[in-house]
């Protein structure tokens, strides 16, 4: 656990000394006997610095204990040291490869010296805990068992990373039914485990969001909610500005059970994606720079050189070409700019489409409506990373563009969705799943594709009243 990292911070006070403890070297264990004491003496908490404890409940069944080391897991307390005291014994002995100790105070006087420490080397975004299983041990009644990976990047020059997988078994042995003996091994010898700390180059990924739940545990995805048969539309998608046809089926890395591609391929769907790589979007300012409406009048065609990738108000545009809206069925854009800023608002991405946004507005094939143009709900505030002259257009969007913009008037269906624009946390390079076509958004604005269109003018309310007559 986090005891490992800084040599558990903890005095070796008479408790039985077997298991994983027992085989551990005499080596490893005198390298944490030392930097304990180097923790201890810095951190300066003792036993009688804690307030006197104050127990809320008399006793404790063993679901209600497993419930509260749920929480504490949920608090990551492998790393933060967030655990509920009213869950053990005052004489519990902690036990795990590196040491073992009794007395709770002890325990938690430990944490607390820690705490400096932890917070300075991997402080919350470089770590994280996976909890893999947590029950009552079959035929025990008075035991418990987590099994759980703790993941960390220190910030030491080198970049080591601590990848450790354990199994806690908590012993209801004590008073009231409390946790009464706490045993942690690990899947590596504890020699091991500090290796890792010397290692040098890790590239292991510390956060990444769980997209479905059980995923951490190999869990397939969920049964979608919608599905397609038969002779229904392939799906081209057309990335957005700055992306990569990559981002569309392994986004920053991840396997393709995470991408749009396979949330489509899911449900029954055909899925192409235009070939467009990263670098090409330089041609936006190398071939913009030939084009004198695009460079200074900022009145640029949608045909105009520098609008030769892809994008979804490109996709709109081109439908305007009537042998090109002949073979679609329909124009999905997923928090697209379709209106550009008004006189006055700056925005470095939307003024130079200015002309071609001019162009295509209003304007709509008729064999190729556009359908959803999925928003982030109107009660969510735009994140803090959205450009702040373009979020004058609208107090809400998805940290990209603005509710306004996104909506079109002449659209068949509009959808709010409370999510994000990109596939990474915004100002990091961490992949989210609180995206537009993450598993968990996809059937929100895929469902209502299958509904006819309605009629000309009208709006479907998916998400938003239409607007008064």
């Amino acid at each position: 656990m986090r005891l490992l990292l800084l040599a558990a911070a903890a005095q070796a006070l008479a408790a039985p000394k077997t298991g994983a403890y027992q085989r551990t070297s005499s080596t490893t264990k005198n390298i944490i006997s030392t930097l304990t004491k180097v923790v201890n003496l810095q951190g300066g908490r003792g036993e009688a610095d804690l307030a006197p404890r104050a127990r809320q409940f008399d006793t404790l069944s063993g679901a209600a204990v497993k419930e509260g080391l749920a929480v504490d897991f949920g608090n990551e307390y492998l790393w933060s040291g967030k655990i509920t005291p009213e869950l053990y014994d005052e004489d519990c002995v902690f036990t795990d490869p590196t040491l073992s100790f009794a007395g709770l105070r002890t325990f938690e006087a430990n944490l607390a010296n820690l705490d400096f420490w932890i917070e300075s080397l991997v402080p919350e975004g470089r770590r994280r805990v996976d909890l893999f299983d947590l029950a009552l041990v079959p035929g025990a009644t008075d035991r418990v068992r987590a099994k759980w990976r703790m993941l960390g990047a220190l910030r030491l020059p080198w970049g080591p990373v601590l990848d450790l997988n354990g199994t806690t078994t908590y012993t209801l042995g004590g008073d009231g039914g409390r946790i009464s003996s706490y045993d942690e091994t690990w899947d590596m010898t504890a020699g091991d485990a500090l290796g890792q700390l010397l290692r040098p180059g890790a590239t292991t990924r510390i956060k990444e969001p769980p997209f479905w739940p059980g995923r951490a545990t190999g869990a397939a995805p969920p049964a979608p909610g919608v599905t397609f048969g038969a002779g229904a539309p392939t799906f081209v998608v057309l990335p957005g500005f700055g992306n990569d046809k990559v981002d569309y089926s392994e986004p920053l890395g991840l396997d393709e059970a995470c991408g749009l591609v396979a949330a489509l391929e899911r449900r029954g769907l055909a899925v192409e994606v235009v070939d467009v790589a990263r670098g090409d979007w330089l041609q936006v300012l190398t071939k913009g720079i030939f084009d004198k409406d695009f460079l200074v009048s900022q009145t640029a065609a949608a045909d105009s050189p520098a609008f030769s990738c892809a994008g979804g108000w490109r996709a709109r545009a081109a439908c305007l070409d009537a042998a090109v809206a002949a073979r679609v069925a329909g124009v999905v854009t997923l928090g697209s700019p379709h209106r550009p800023p008004p006189p006055g608002v700056e925005c470095v991405r939307a003024r130079r489409r200015r002309g071609g946004l001019r162009r295509a507005r209003g304007r709509r094939a008729s064999s190729s409506p556009c359908r959803p143009t999925p928003s982030p709900a109107a009660t969510r505030p735009s994140p803090p990373t959205a450009r702040p002259r373009l979020r004058r257009l609208s107090g809400v969007g998805d940290g990209v563009v603005p509710l306004s913009a996104a909506h079109l008037d002449d659209a068949d269906l509009q959808i709010t969705l409370a999510c994000s624009h990109s596939i990474n946390v915004p100002g990091t390079s961490d992949p989210t799943d609180d995206r537009y076509g993450a598993e968990r958004n996809v059937d929100a604005w895929l469902g209502p594709l299958q509904q006819p269109p309605v009629e000309e003018g009208r709006f479907a309310r998916v998400g938003r009243e239409p607007p008064p007559a």
